[in-house]
């Protein structure tokens, strides 16, 4: 079975359980969360101890400012020693892109990749048959994209029942602003999602990295989402909605960790007033002396009175 034939497979498995073309998207985007959980759960606890030794961290950088190579071994070995990959927020994200391009080409032209075993497939005879009512899902059609609606242009090389799907989509603002409404959900998500976790892991790399991103990558996935058919961006909003709660819950189970506490910082304590010392001191002198205050020693007469007696 080939690459674009699993994910076809996998839309028609689905369909079958629920006859909606759009849930079957949604179900499929929740299997892959799910297949990714356990990578998402070891990348929040390695940020996590990516907080707790920043002190060692900068301590590393201060000692070898001037020999890179050296600040890099000892980073890694520091790494190593807490099972800490400082790449490793990256890898969910990587891993969702294959997917993508698995449904862009699918839901483009579905019936392509359906080989033998979904040929005879209730969502495969839904496409010969009544394939612009298979599409439809909450107002939109999943093969459609805002940018193919506001311009209005068809693919001249699409035949057949592709061709039938691109023409339905319409054209003009009416009929893109549901589409358009879809991509910046998509950019709110994404963006939310991002400033979730770069709140949680304050004062770190990824923080200092992920401000960039949470700039840049909102906007590039809007561009992109453009012009992709709808089914692909329905995709990526369940998946950063499905993000958005996962993070929530496995933050909430580890905790932000205290820097200082972490790295066994002792925090000074505040040095008492003059006034207060004096106090505590003949307190303490007292306590000593069964609760008795020391007695004040007579002080001596000045000369100058003992000639004055004389006289």
């Amino acid at each position: 079975m080939g690459f674009f034939e699993l994910f076809s497979t996998a839309l028609a498995g689905f369909y079958a359980l629920i006859p909606s073309y759009g849930l079957a998207i949604i179900l499929l985007t929740l299997a892959v969360r799910l297949l990714l959980l356990p990578l998402s759960i070891k990348q929040t606890k390695s940020m996590r101890e990516m907080q707790a030794i920043q002190p060692e961290i900068k301590r590393i950088q201060a000692k070898h400012k001037g020999d890179r190579q050296k600040m890099n071994e000892e980073l890694m070995a520091l790494y190593k020693e807490h099972g800490v990959n400082p790449f490793g927020g990256c890898l969910p994200l990587l891993m969702q892109f294959p997917v993508l391009i698995g449904l862009f080409y699918v839901i483009q032209k579905p019936l392509k990749y359906m080989g033998d075993i979904v040929e005879s497939s209730a969502l495969a005879d839904g496409l010969r048959e009544i394939p612009i009512q298979i599409n439809s899902f909450l107002g939109i059609h999943l093969n459609c994209s805002a940018g193919g609606t506001l311009s209005g242009s068809i693919d001249p090389n699409l035949t057949g029942i592709e061709q039938q799907l691109a023409q339905s989509c319409g054209r003009g603002l009416a009929t893109a602003l549901p589409y358009l409404a879809l991509v910046l959900a998509m950019g709110f998500t994404t963006y939310y999602q991002q400033k979730q976790m770069q709140r949680s892991t304050p004062n770190s790399p990824q923080a200092q990295q992920m401000q960039m991103i949470t700039k840049v990558m909102p906007l590039l996935l809007m561009v992109f989402s453009f012009n992709f058919p709808a089914g692909v961006v329905v995709y990526w909003v369940t998946t950063n909605l499905w993000t958005i709660v996962q993070q929530r819950i496995i933050l909430k189970a580890h905790p932000p960790v205290v820097v200082g506490a972490a790295a066994g910082a002792v925090i000074p304590k505040k040095k008492a007033p003059a006034a207060a010392k004096a106090t505590t001191g003949s307190a303490s002198k007292a306590s000593a002396n069964g609760g008795k205050q020391p007695a004040k020693t007579a002080s001596k007469p000045h000369p100058s009175s003992k000639k004055k007696r004389k006289k």
